[in-house]
Formats: C-alpha cells, structure tokens, sequence
C-alpha cells in the first residue's frame, strides 16, 4: 500500500513537470510568429507617411530582433538595448532599457509610436526575409 502511494506520487509529479515543460513550449510557438529581425520601413512624421530609406538615415540606427524566449534587442536612434516582451497577437508590450512600449502588430507589420513634441511620429517595421 505504501508502495503505491509512492508511485502515485511520483506519476503526479511526473505529471506536473511535464505540463511546465510542455506550458514553456506553448510560449516560444506563441512567440515564433513575431520572432526574427525587423527592419524599419516607413516612418510618419507630422502625418505625412515617407518611406524608411528616404529619411537618410543608417538603417542600423533602428531595429528590433524578437526570439522566441521572450527575450529582444531594440535599436532606437542609434541606441540599443536588451529588453523582454509579451506577443498579444494584436500587440506586443516591450520593456527595455527602463521604458515601456507597445507596438501594434497588424497583416505582419509591426508599428510603433513616439510622442515627441505633441506630435505623433510612429515607425513601420516589416520582419527581414531569411
């Protein structure tokens, strides 16, 4: 009797580590779909919508790179930082660098918005082909 007791336990916890293994698996297949390189490619500006390349600036002074462990890189300016984020299928909440932002992810193009000077200036990225 006792026996079985141990080996009902040992199935339970058995079972319990494999749902927390399989829980983690579901998180980076969520992520897969926004995983990768993205590189900016339109900028608005005083609400006038202008391709990336025509702003004259290094496209290496912006980008975001997502990996399925929830972990990401995000260059801003010219300023990179490490950071962590949450894929809501219609957003993605980043954290980096002391500073929270939420991008919008829409028909695979992520957007995100600045606030500087009270206009709106927002970024378009689209993820880098392999």
């Amino acid at each position: 009797m006792i026996k079985t007791a141990y080996s009902a336990a040992a199935l339970a916890l058995c079972l319990v580590f494999g749902l927390l293994i399989l829980s983690g698996c579901g998180e980076d297949s969520k992520n897969a779909e926004i995983a990768g390189e993205w590189i900016p490619t339109a900028a608005t500006i005083n609400g006038e919508t202008v391709k990336f390349n025509e702003l004259e600036t290094d496209s290496d002074k912006f980008g975001l790179v997502f990996h399925s462990d929830g972990s990401c890189e995000i260059t801003i300016a010219g300023t990179k930082n490490n950071g962590t984020f949450t894929f809501n299928e219609t957003t993605v909440d980043v954290e980096y660098g002391g500073k929270q932002e939420k991008l919008t992810y829409s028909d695979g193009m992520l957007t995100l918005n600045f606030n500087y000077n009270n206009e709106i200036t927002s970024f378009s990225f689209t993820k880098a082909t392999e």
